[in-house]
């Protein structure tokens, strides 16, 4: 079987959700939430990986299409992001292999806008159709527990991270927002 994968909405615009999907017959999408790509990129910032947190969440994201599938399967990947094949493979069969799921045959390759499975990524990032899994915080820890090197304790930190308000965070109070708070 022979399986391609697409993305709709870029893991770098964490203003907006990401959808991976696959289709070969069959479809299936996996969303990944804009705050859950706020929340993981703040992680990866604060452990000095800012540039690798687009390359993990994707590969995550591809993961939990492919421990989906039932039968070894050769998976053609988008090229979402040029020249970063490699990492977005190896951080995808290390999850697959540390998890016990099904190790495939992942290879990368220019799909275009018409293959079934930009349709598939795009109708549920339209919101036309409903995902088939909506990732959370969780369901990263569980994917990464068993993952070797710095990464691993980067991520640790996942399970003690909490929503903050980026108004604290980054933005000047202004004599407007004091008022309402003092109400």
């Amino acid at each position: 079987m022979t399986y391609q994968i697409d993305q709709s909405g870029k893991i770098e615009q964490t203003s907006k959700d990401t959808v991976i999907a696959y289709s070969n017959g069959t479809k299936f999408a996996v969303v990944v939430p804009r705050r859950l790509k706020r929340k993981v990129q703040e992680i990866f910032r604060l452990h000095g990986f800012t540039s690798l947190f687009v390359y993990y969440l994707f590969s995550v994201g591809v993961f939990y299409l492919l421990s989906n599938l039932k039968e070894k399967s050769s998976v053609t990947i988008d090229t979402e992001y040029p020249g970063k094949d490699k990492i977005i493979k190896q951080f995808a069969t290390s999850l697959l292999k540390n998890n016990n799921k099904i190790e495939h045959e992942i290879s990368f390759a220019r799909i275009g806008n018409r293959p079934p499975a930009h349709y598939a990524a795009k109708d549920v990032f339209d919101k036309k159709i409903k995902p088939d899994k909506i990732l959370n915080l969780e369901d990263i820890i569980k994917a990464i527990k068993k993952t070797d090197g710095r990464l691993r304790e980067c991520i640790s930190t996942l399970v003690d991270a909490q929503a903050r308000s980026t108004n604290k965070r980054y933005h000047k109070p202004t004599k407007k927002s004091i008022r309402k708070k003092k109400k």
